[in-house]
C-alpha cells in the first residue's frame, strides 16, 4: 500500500447572523475571525454619547464626543469604530482576532437617547481534521478521520467521500464537550478519499485527504471486459491445439 502525503484545506467563510424574533440579533463566527457587532440609529450621533458593555459590566468602547478606547484586558487593541460613519447614526463596533471568551450579550446604550440595543455574539472553534495510515483488514483498509477542537452547542457533520465526490458514510452529531470524534470506513479500491468536517453554524468547514493504492484493485473496467471476453476464445484455442497435436 501506497500512501501519498496528506494535505489539508481550511475554508472559512463570513459568520452567520439571525435572531429567534424574541431575543436579541445572534452573530456566530470562528474564534479568530473579525466581527462587526451592529449599532445604528436614524439620526447623527457625532456629539453624542454612546458605550458598549458586554454582558452589562464588562465596559468594552465609550465615545463622547470623541472616541475614548477602554483600555480593558480582554478587548485591548482589539476594538474600533469607524468615525466618519457617526454622522449616519453608526456606532457599530468591529473585534478582532476573536476569542472564544468574547462570547456574551452586548449593549450599545445611548444614555441620553434613552436607547439600548443588544447583540448576542457566540464565538466557536473551528474544527480540525486528521487521518490515521490506512489498516488493512480481511474486506480491505480502515480509514479513521479523527476531527478535534470542536466547541461545545455546535452541530458537527462529518462525512468520507471518493474522489468522484460520491458519500461513502456520513454522521451527524451535537458537540456536548470537546471530545474526539471519528468517523470510520472501509474501502476496496485504489483511489484519494477525503474526509470533510462540516459546522454550518459557523459556516465552517475543513477537509483532510489520503490515497490508497490497493494492488489488482486500479485496473480499469475495460480491461476486466476484454479479458472476459478473450478468456473463452484463449480457452478453446488452447483445446484445439491440444487435440491436434494428439492427432498427430
Amino acid at each position: 500500500m501506497q500512501l501519498l502525503p496528506l494535505s489539508l484545506c481550511l475554508l472559512t467563510l463570513t459568520g452567520s447572523t439571525f435572531s429567534d424574533g424574541n431575543g436579541p440579533e445572534i452573530i456566530t463566527v470562528t474564534e479568530g475571525s473579525d466581527v462587526i457587532l451592529p449599532c445604528k440609529i436614524n439620526k447623527d450621533i457625532s456629539l453624542e454619547r454612546f458605550e458598549w458593555k458586554k454582558d452589562g459590566k464588562k465596559d468594552v468602547y465609550l465615545h463622547e464626543s470623541s472616541p475614548l478606547l477602554v483600555d480593558d484586558g480582554q478587548f485591548s487593541g482589539r476594538v474600533s469604530h469607524s468615525d466618519h460613519e457617526l454622522r449616519n447614526g453608526d456606532a457599530s463596533i468591529t473585534i478582532s482576532d476573536t476569542k472564544v471568551s468574547d462570547s456574551g450579550d452586548y449593549t450599545c446604550d445611548f444614555p441620553n437617547l434613552h436607547q439600548t440595543f443588544t447583540v448576542r455574539l457566540v464565538v466557536g472553534k473551528a474544527a480540525k481534521v486528521s487521518i490515521q495510515n490506512p489498516e488493512q483488514t480481511e474486506d480491505g483498509f480502515l480509514l479513521k478521520c479523527l476531527v478535534s477542537d470542536v466547541s461545545p452547542g455546535f452541530k458537527l457533520n462529518i462525512s468520507w467521500f471518493d474522489s468522484s465526490g460520491n458519500k461513502l458514510i456520513e454522521q451527524k452529531s451535537d458537540t456536548e464537550s470537546e471530545k474526539l470524534h471519528i468517523l470510520q470506513t472501509t474501502v476496496k479500491k485504489s483511489d484519494t478519499y477525503r474526509c470533510v468536517a462540516t459546522m454550518e453554524e459557523l459556516s465552517h468547514q475543513v477537509h483532510s485527504e489520503v490515497h490508497v493504492h490497493i494492488p489488482g484493485s486500479d485496473i480499469p473496467v475495460v480491461v476486466w471486459v476484454i479479458l472476459a471476453v478473450m478468456a473463452p476464445i484463449i480457452v478453446a484455442w488452447a483445446v484445439f491445439i491440444y487435440k491436434w497435436k494428439k492427432m498427430s
